[in-house]
């Protein structure tokens, strides 16, 4: 019996997290719309998602003090920014930068 009502609760949890993800993604999308009336590609939201979340993550971890958690995201943060350099770089290169 417990081991349904916490697969329920989990499957739940699961449910709520999938639905903030979209409604996010759409909200950044409409802000980004007609706020700075730039159309965004789905990459560069995920890319706004991961990002605040990472942040976010390294903030509290930081508020904690768990340094060893926070090295992977560290990590994890430059390795998005040599990402976002060579992306850059190749959208120069083949003239879709807008």
């Amino acid at each position: 019996m417990y081991l349904l009502s916490g697969f329920i609760v989990l499957l739940g949890g699961i449910a709520m997290l999938v639905l903030c993800c979209v409604l996010v993604y759409f909200f950044i999308s409409l802000v980004s719309r007609k706020g700075f009336k730039r159309v965004l590609q789905k990459h560069d939201i995920i890319e706004i998602m991961v990002w605040t979340g990472l942040i976010l993550l390294s903030a509290m971890l930081i508020v904690q003090q768990s340094w060893f958690v926070l090295l992977p995201i560290v990590l994890l943060m430059m390795t998005m920014i040599k990402l976002r350099r060579t992306n850059r770089k190749l959208r120069a290169i083949l003239g879709e930068d807008t």
